[in-house]
């Protein structure tokens, strides 16, 4: 069998859930499925080979259009061709030429049940594609229980035709080392503080952090706020009540608009407390990662992240502001929860090599 794997989200310079997923679950297959060659397509091939690495069956095939439509109208149908593919692997949009069997991951349709969190724009460009795609799609994947109910509710698609990949914590996450995490949080002139990790806009409810730690003055208490994220859509509640603080406060509050792998983990585990009071995920990374580093967290329970039961009492309405600063005090005084068996549990549930095995049966399963 010949799979190519569209890689492109590999050639911007920031990374998303997409590039996580990919690496995750690619960085595994070539090992577990000998017998499947590997076709890796993107415009910087020297990156990918840095990501996948080198095997009898992984190969590159760089990219020469730098569009969208350039890339899945023409020049991925045309490499298809060439190298005679038998499946292809898209994230969330496929070409509407299909000369081969397509796997789509449709990580989530969070715009269907949040209209008001998404530009009209996003919400018109997406509607039709995502569906057209997951319709045609011989293999159809998403990342969790909720957005698999979701998808097949809103696309009219039977339930037991989507199959979940979940996303999962690379190794590393689980031994970071603790010394060298502090000495980096102290060369910034940070003690303690607390993180909050992913792009900003409406849906993250960063304003919500942000509302909690004004409330509780946590700046006087010697708590700084560290947000890292780039910021892909407005969010006027967040500037609006940043903008209103007393610059002695906001002396303590950081933003980052994007950091280097190996330096986020270091933001990680340094940190006294990871809060994620976001409203609607698909799946929601950063509070696993946060897990699997040993940091206390809190998770809003909303949409896919209900899943994340290992957090116990940490998993709470992080839309109700009362219950979300009661949350952070309690754990600022004394963790709420056993982060060694949140490990555990974030261990053996979310990890590539078992999801990539699972994959590769259902692939298998597919073909036949």
């Amino acid at each position: 069998m010949r799979l190519l794997v569209d890689a492109h989200c590999f050639d911007y310079p920031t990374s998303e859930g997409i590039n996580t997923y990919l690496k995750g679950l690619y960085s595994e297959l070539p090992r577990i499925a000998p017998e499947v060659d590997f076709y890796f397509a993107a415009r910087d091939i020297a990156k990918l080979q840095n990501i996948f690495g080198s095997a009898a069956n992984v190969h590159y095939v760089k990219l020469a259009a730098s569009s969208k439509v350039g890339r899945l109208l023409t020049e991925i149908p045309g490499i298809i061709r060439r190298y005679r593919i038998d499946y292809a692997h898209f994230q969330y949009t496929a070409p509407l030429i299909k000369n081969c069997k397509t796997i789509v991951t449709l990580h989530d349709i969070l715009f269907k049940d949040y209209p008001k969190m998404f530009p009209l724009s996003y919400r018109l460009s997406r509607g039709w594609l995502f569906k057209d795609s997951a319709k045609r799609a011989d293999l159809l994947l998403t990342v969790s229980d909720y957005s698999r109910n979701r998808i097949a509710e809103h696309y009219g698609i039977p339930r037991e035709k989507i199959f979940v990949t979940p996303n999962a914590v690379s190794e590393d996450f689980f031994h970071i080392d603790a010394e060298r995490a502090s000495s980096f949080a102290k060369k910034n002139g940070l003690g303690n503080y607390i993180l909050y990790v992913s792009r900003i806009e409406p849906r993250k409810n960063q304003a919500a952090l942000l509302r909690a730690y004004h409330g509780l003055r946590l700046d006087t208490k010697g708590y700084d706020l560290i947000f890292i994220g780039r910021k892909t859509l407005p969010v006027p509640d967040f500037d609006n009540l940043l903008a209103s603080l007393p610059d002695t406060e906001k002396q303590h509050i950081r933003i980052y608009n994007q950091v280097g792998y190996e330096e986020l983990k270091l933001w990680y585990k340094a940190a006294s407390l990871f809060v994620y009071p976001a409203l609607a995920e698909g799946f929601g990374i950063p509070p696993i990662e946060a897990g699997a580093a040993g940091v206390p967290c809190i998770c809003s329970n909303r949409t896919a992240m209900g899943d994340f039961m290992f957090f116990g009492k940490n998993l709470i309405d992080a839309a109700n502001p009362e219950i979300l600063q009661s949350a952070i005090a309690a754990n600022l005084s004394a963790p709420a929860v056993d982060t060694c068996k949140i490990r555990s549990a974030i261990h053996s549930t979310y990890n590539w090599k078992s999801i990539a095995e699972k994959f590769h049966n259902r692939l298998k399963t597919a073909s036949i």
